[in-house]
């Protein structure tokens, strides 16, 4: 009662908060695609076709001007300026100045060269576009003079920065760094709000030794900081405030007007990869004379509102962005080539191989016997097969399934085989078992409570469960190679899961996704539906269901589940459930109620963030009510409740909870955790107190858990503590393992276990590493005397029947993807490898762990060993093209690999063409040159603009200009249509204007 009481007292509390649904619908989440860049020479721009006027090189214009008869601020297209014109289609264009170490303000009209970056991509569970950015490029000289105009203002007074605080600092600092390139597992997918607004959901921070760093060239780009990421140098260059006030941070050393309030930073770390330079979050804050707090517990960073960057200033920016990118929708698409997902009919066949030689003696018994493990993956007519098989003397166990994810059909995902049901609060949790899924219409989540992480992976190895880096729980992998994580917290924002995966032979390696929680979950008149249909592995009982969900409102649902459940042997019981779900601001109310003829179920599910807390409170009544959630109806009702948070300013998380159970048949259970969870250095851990009361007897315990590198040792170690009604330990494990050398690999495991008849084991591992396997032997030894050996080997295949290709590696190709570019000179500019066209070889992508490889005589490069839980970013290194007149059609591609099938990419690169013309005017009866003019060439078909000005002799030319059929334009007048052709130099009869 005491818990239904507080629900209540909770919900009134809900209902009288000011921000609602609809305040919240205003509440734009800031990220978005780049802009696209614009690229100019001394005598040709290339702009997306509908976009900005271009001004001569001489001329200022006016930031506003009437629109509608109102005043509106224009599109400006950046005035950039090349030796040479180069169009290349990409997602996001730095300039840097020729000279790296010539330090001088980036926005200049002096000679620059062109450095390509690809904001990273982000996000598993779906495929979430890269990581997003609000800056409209073209803009930036326009929206660099408002913040110039701006900063005058706020330079007659002290600048204000956050709280009530001034910069203070005031004085030039040179500060000592260290460069390392960024590791994949220590990535952190992250929100950032600048202010109350939310700039980014998806932001790639990066943290190493509990320090924070963020990507400088995005952030510069949110928050129109004129600052520039050189990919080539790693470094960083710009100005703050004034251009006299610049910003280097290159060859060790950064050097800036110390404009925070703390100087005292001696020495920093920098990180960097192909897209962003990486810094420390309290040196951008001396940099910038920004707050930057982050929350672990939410993964979030939030920066306070400062008056040298003005909030009004980035949401109009926002808004024209919004603009903007509706308008270059197509040509977006063209910038970075997205590869869809092939699933083949007869695909290509990845498999594990895991054999060995197991030897022990137990109670004076020795025996030995042979095991082994065959896990294989592949496309069978369109659809992902998956087969694993382990075998003992003792066991044999068989996992396998069939499976489809669709894009764009009703249909989104289906899997017959081994699967997992959908979680259905009242009736049953998700369960495991043989039988198919199917998920279809719009996404929806039934239960708001938790979410299930499961997948495959080879024996042996462990797993870590992360959630906004505090540890969920920890499994070692048995012989049916899955791994299985129920009842993951899962609450409202942006929820960011990592799994970090420790193989036998020292294999480390990591998959990060995040789940987002909002009143997004179904737009108003959207439908969802998910059927199961089963056999439960635990007991082979039966359950099949049907839910549809209907979205009334944005922020009102509807459920109806009819299931059909087996309870017991021949015992079927038909259970319809409702379900309605609201969602307001941050919080979410679910209510539930199920009926079985002979007794009824309700339940009331409510979660939210106030202030710097997160909370779920589950509260489930039962009345002559079973079903697989409440089996034999032991349950009268059971309640929880969930506090989560973080302690401001530090890297410390906390989490409150508590369980009750009111049972039918037995005394009343109680529970409360206490946790908290951190970072420190290259070490997470965690510390968990755990009090239980139950059958008139109360118990406490503690487990304290800690995970990560020491210098060359990557150690990890739980132990689990009764602390009450005696003091005593319950289980303590520890691991450490370091490479002795690149080929060899040492591990320890002790484990002490004081209830055990032995309790103390101790594990010894020595793998040797070869080119394409591993072969390990592995010692246990017990305090009894009893001892356990075997020597292992273990290797990875990908066989390519088309082209009977065989590849083999001691890392497996089983959960990673691969692709095979081929890169040819599309001659006839149809985008179609025909027999008359040749091969470009010597090409090569960063992006991928292979990125010295190279394009061979065929034009074909094949990468392998691909991230398959988020969208990969291939980037061309445009220095490898042998001819400057070579340009791709797409400088980056975007692939989703999957095992099962080695994608085929055409990545065809045309030959450029030149075109030379004349334009005169009359001008009282004699001919001049039509100087200062816009000449337009447009490819329609293309989307794609050319724009340059006459020169003072009449003359303009186009180069580097990508083949196809277009309309030359003199200001606004068609004048001629004419045929590009890779190579063409094409020189026009002079145009003359009346």
């Amino acid at each position: 009662m005491f818990f239904l009481v507080f629900v209540l007292l909770l919900l009134g509390y809900l209902l009288q908060r000011p921000e609602g649904s609809s305040e919240r619908a205003k509440r734009h989440k800031f990220s978005f695609d780049e802009a696209p860049s614009s690229i100019t020479s001394k005598r040709t721009e290339e702009i997306v076709a509908g976009e900005n006027q271009l001004y001569p090189n001489d001329y200022r214009p006016d930031t506003r001007a009437s629109v509608n008869g109102s005043e509106s601020e224009l599109n400006i297209t950046d005035k950039l300026t090349f030796s040479q014109s180069q169009v290349i289609p990409v997602e996001s264009v730095q300039v840097h100045p020729q000279n790296p170490s010539q330090k001088q303000p980036r926005y200049t009209n002096e000679e620059q060269v062109t450095q390509t970056r690809v904001i990273q991509g982000e996000v598993i569970v779906k495929s979430i576009p890269s990581q997003k950015s609000v800056i409209d490029k073209s803009n930036r000289h326009v929206e660099q003079a408002e913040m110039q105009d701006a900063l005058g203002l706020a330079k007659q007074v002290s600048i204000s920065t956050w709280a009530g605080h001034t910069i203070s600092c005031g004085q030039p600092l040179s500060i000592p760094y260290q460069d390392a390139p960024a590791s994949e597992e220590l990535f952190i997918i992250s929100q950032l709000k600048y202010g109350k607004l939310i700039m980014s959901d998806e932001l790639f921070a990066y943290q190493e030794e509990g320090k924070q760093y963020l990507p400088m060239q995005l952030l510069a780009e949110l928050l129109m900081l004129p600052v520039q990421f050189d990919a080539d140098t790693s470094s960083l260059s710009g100005w703050y405030l004034s251009p006299e006030k610049t910003i280097d941070v290159s060859n060790n050393l950064m050097m800036f007007w110390g404009n925070g309030n703390d100087c005292s930073i001696k020495n920093t770390r920098v990180f960097y990869d192909d897209w962003d330079l990486y810094l420390d979050t309290r040196v951008i804050e001396q940099m910038f004379g920004l707050k930057i707090v982050f929350e672990p517990s939410r993964q979030r960073f939030t920066i306070a509102e400062s008056a040298s960057v003005p909030l009004s200033q980035i949401q109009e920016r926002k808004r024209r962005y919004e603009i903007f990118t509706a308008q270059q929708e197509q040509n977006n698409r063209l910038k970075v080539k997205a590869i869809k997902r092939e699933d083949a009919m007869i695909g290509d066949l990845a498999m594990s191989l895991d054999l060995g030689i197991v030897s022990q003696q137990k109670l004076d018994i020795k025996k030995s016997q042979v095991e082994g493990f065959i896990q294989a993956r592949t496309d069978i007519g369109g659809h992902n097969v998956y087969v694993g098989y382990s075998w003992s003397e003792t066991d044999e166990v068989v996992n396998a399934y069939i499976e489809k994810t669709l894009a764009d059909s009703w249909v989104k995902h289906y899997r017959i085989g081994s699967i997992e049901s959908h979680s259905m609060p009242l009736i049953s949790e998700s369960s495991e078992g043989v039988g198919i899924r199917v998920t279809a219409g719009e996404g929806f989540i039934e239960d708001f409570r938790y979410i299930t992480v499961e997948g495959e992976v080879e024996p042996d190895w462990d797993v870590e469960l992360y959630r906004n880096n505090s540890l969920i729980s920890i499994q070692r992998v048995g012989s049916d190679a899955r791994y299985r994580f129920t009842q993951v917290p899962y609450y409202m924002g942006l929820n960011q899961y990592q799994l970090r995966f420790f193989g036998p032979n020292g294999e480390t390696r990591s998959e990060s996704f995040s789940k987002m929680l909002d009143n997004s979950v179904l737009d108003k008149g959207s439908l969802g539906f998910s059927y199961g249909s089963m056999v439960r592995e635990q007991d082979d009982l039966q359950q099949h269901y049907l839910n549809a969900n209907w979205a009334v409102t944005d922020s009102l649902t509807t459920g109806v589940t009819i299931v059909k459940q087996e309870i017991a042997e021949d015992d079927w019981l038909t259970i319809p459930k409702i379900s309605i779900n609201l969602l307001g601001g941050t919080n979410l109310i679910q209510v539930n109620y199920a009926d079985t003829g002979d007794g009824f179920a309700t339940g009331v599910i409510i979660q939210g963030s106030g202030g710097d807390i997160d909370w779920l409170a589950d509260w489930e009544f039962f009345d002559d009510f079973s079903s697989w959630e409440n089996p034999e109806d032991r349950l009268n009702q059971q309640a929880l409740l969930n506090l989560s948070g973080s302690f401001a300013r530090s890297d410390l998380s906390w989490s409150l909870s508590g369980n009750w159970k009111d049972n039918a048949l037995a005394n009343d259970y109680l529970q409360f955790n206490a946790l908290i969870s951190g970072q420190y250095q290259r070490i997470s851990y965690s510390n968990e107190l755990r009090w239980q009361s139950s059958l008139n007897e109360n118990r406490i315990y503690n487990r304290v858990a800690a995970s990560g590198r020491v210098d060359a040792w990557y150690f990890r170690s739980y132990l689990d503590l009764a602390v009450a009604p005696e003091l005593e330990v319950n289980q303590w494990v520890l691991n450490a393992n370091s490479s002795i050398s690149e080929r060899l690999n040492y591990q320890v495991e002790l484990n002490y276990h004081p209830q055990n008849d032995d309790p103390f084991s101790v594990r010894n591992s020595i793998a040797y590493l070869f080119d394409h396997s591993a072969l390990r032997l592995v010692i246990d030894t017990h305090s009894d005397g009893d001892w356990f050996a075997q020597l292992r080997w273990n290797s990875s295949l990908l066989w390519q029947p088309e082209t009977n290709l065989w590849l083999l590696d001691r890392i497996s190709y089983l959960n990673t993807g691969a692709v095979k570019i081929i890169a040819f000179q599309d001659d006839n500019a149809d985008g179609v490898f025909n027999d008359n066209e040749h091969a470009v070889s010597g090409l090569s992508f960063s992006g991928h762990s292979q990125s010295d490889n190279t394009t061979n005589k065929k034009g074909e490069l094949l990468i392998t060993h691909l991230q398959t839980t988020r969208p990969q970013r291939l980037l061309l290194n445009e220095l490898s093209l042998p001819d400057p007149f070579l340009v791709p059609l797409a400088i980056a591609i975007t692939v989703n690999p999957h095992p099962g099938n080695i994608q085929e990419i055409l990545y065809p690169v045309l030959y450029t063409a030149e075109l030379e013309g004349n334009v005169t005017r009359r001008d009282a009866g004699k001919l001049i040159p039509a100087m200062g003019m816009l000449v337009t060439i447009r490819n329609q078909a293309l989307n794609r603009e050319y724009k340059t000005r006459v020169e003072y002799d009449g003359v303009f030319i186009f180069d580097r200009v990508i083949p196809g059929r277009y309309q030359i334009f003199i200001e606004d007048k068609l004048t001629a249509d004419l045929v590009l052709k890779p190579g063409d130099y094409l020189e026009l009869e002079t145009i003359t204007l009346d």
